[in-house]
């Protein structure tokens, strides 16, 4: 296992533990493949993150991007599901796309891509989304990606400026959902 800073967004790490520094007291973060015992505390954890969201959506819109989003976390094929622990506990999820062919049409495929990262609420500001986020930029790294993308939505505030902290580059916005969404791109 590999140490490093959540500020390290270079880590050659493809898994392992984070040194992670907060106010308080330096916290170790894991992050490691799901594994099938691990889906239902992912599950709990991405609904937790994410219905901070809800009131920006119809009920409608809702259900579809629940249902698109349940439909990433699911563990298998093509996407990989990771998980961050902190001090033992499940603190973070995020699905990484290796570059090659792929559900997912809003970047070149040769690209990897960083989907549905999320952190339980009551552990944030933690460094877990730092921690996942360089996991997946390692995972990229070692499957030689050109490039990361992602999309985000107008209201993810913090994780837009997550990404733009390690170095994503805002490409284009599109519409779905009726919200404006934005592609974000990192270099390898």
């Amino acid at each position: 296992m590999t140490q490093s800073t959540s500020e390290d967004f270079s880590t050659q790490a493809t898994g392992g533990t984070h040194g992670i520094t907060d106010e308080t007291t330096p916290q170790l973060i894991e992050v490691r493949p799901a594994v099938a015992e691990d889906l239902p505390e992912v599950r709990r954890i991405v609904t937790a993150a994410y219905a901070e969201f809800e009131p920006w959506l119809t009920p409608a819109n809702w259900a579809l991007m629940t249902s698109n989003i349940a439909k990433v976390i699911e563990s298998g094929p093509p996407g990989l599901l990771r998980v961050a622990q902190l001090d033992g506990q499940l603190a973070g999820t995020v699905t990484y796309l290796p570059p090659g062919p792929k559900d997912y049409q809003r970047v070149p495929p040769e690209w990897a891509v960083i989907r549905v990262l999320g952190v339980d609420p009551a552990l944030r500001g933690r460094g877990v989304a730092r921690a996942l986020t360089a996991d997946c930029l390692a995972l990229a790294r070692a499957d030689h990606a050109p490039a990361v993308g992602l999309h985000t939505a107008e209201m993810m505030v913090a994780a837009r400026a997550l990404y733009e902290h390690a170095g994503f580059v805002h490409q284009h916005d599109f519409t779905h959902l009726n919200l404006r969404f934005s592609i974000y791109m990192r270099l390898m």
